[in-house]
């Protein structure tokens, strides 16, 4: 008998946890109701999960009236606030919520909320994957291209990390073949306001230019100049040192202290397309007068099932190389890929 009491005890407990695990609800401009776990926003997109689903659900922040949450989330507004707590939403005032804090309430229009992302996320639910890879074939001199790329990313509370990888090969008759391989890693600290803490490495090979390697790591501060629920554009100054080696006939090296400049512009609610466009300078500060300058540029539309197609554009400048090559290197591709988030 207390076997089985223990057993409808745990049962109830069950229960209970189930019946309360998602009390989320998401008032949508058609007149729905969606009861779930608000899991994060960001880029325009909600998503939330339900028990009656093995997958998430994403929705058009445009299409949602409020949100009501008890939970605690981490909410970004456009002029660079950071609230924790919960969501409140009166149906008599759509597309306004209350930020419920621990010390106050805060009235906003849904149109200066940015991003949410949920405390009690698991950390495998805050990693983006993407994977693609394309071909193009020329009967002219039987030309044979391959590039295959790669990106992983994560969103921390504070913290923003990602890494890539690309690689792009050429083959033709009579000539030799040529390798193009680059790839780095990035680290993100959110501080003050739309204020934030860069860092990380870039490393970039290619045979067509003799670059055996080389290596770029840099530290500085960036800031948010635009952030919306449409696109953001950031840019940022700090300090680079790049070592580089290159083969040939005899093989160079050298190291050298570097400023830096970034920018990026990214617009991510264009229907299914999404637009980016990066540059970054690096003046030389050992090498005075030396400048390189890398440009990054793509376009991308979202197919089905999370599969989509990309053109991208990646130009590299070197206004004094190390050795007698061009100073000017850059690679054109289309691709098909597939991201998981």
């Amino acid at each position: 008998m207390p076997q089985k009491k223990i057993i409808l005890f745990v049962l109830f407990i069950f229960s209970v946890t189930q019946l309360f695990a998602q009390t989320d609800k998401i008032y949508t401009s058609n007149g729905d109701v969606l009861v779930g776990e608000i899991k994060s926003m960001q880029k325009g997109v909600l998503v939330y999960d339900t028990d009656y689903a093995d997958s998430d659900f994403n929705v058009d922040w445009e299409e949602i009236e409020g949100l009501i949450c008890t939970r605690m989330l981490m909410i970004y507004t456009i002029d660079g606030e950071k609230y924790t707590g919960g969501l409140g939403f009166l149906p008599d005032e759509p597309k306004k919520l209350t930020i419920q804090t621990l010390d106050k309430n805060i009235s906003v229009s849904m149109d200066e909320i940015v991003e949410i992302t949920s405390l009690e996320q698991r950390i495998i639910d805050r990693v983006i994957i993407s994977i693609d890879a394309g071909l193009s074939l020329s009967k002219a001199n039987n030309v044979r291209q391959t590039s295959a790329s790669a990106k992983v990313s994560y969103r921390g509370i504070k913290w923003n990390m990602s890494a890539t990888f690309n690689n792009v090969g050429t083959k033709q008759d009579n000539v030799d073949p040529t390798k193009r391989t680059d790839g780095g890693f990035t680290l993100v600290r959110d501080i003050w306001g739309n204020g934030m803490i860069l860092g990380g490495a870039e490393f970039l090979s290619n045979s067509e230019q003799l670059l055996d390697l080389r290596s770029t790591f840099r530290g500085g501060l960036g800031l948010y100049l635009i952030r919306t629920n449409h696109l953001y554009m950031q840019s940022g100054l700090g300090l680079a040192f790049t070592q580089e080696k290159y083969g040939g006939e005899e093989s160079t090296s050298q190291g050298s202290f570097e400023g830096l400049g970034l920018f990026d512009f990214n617009a991510y609610d264009i229907g299914d397309l999404t637009f980016q466009f990066k540059l970054t300078t690096y003046p030389s500060i050992s090498d005075w007068g030396r400048w390189r300058i890398d440009m990054d540029t793509s376009i991308k539309y979202d197919l089905p099932l999370d599969f989509y197609v990309k053109l991208s554009y990646v130009h590299n400048f070197d206004s004094d190389p190390l050795v007698d090559v061009s100073k000017n290197d850059f690679v054109f591709k289309s691709s098909i890929g597939w991201e998981w988030d």
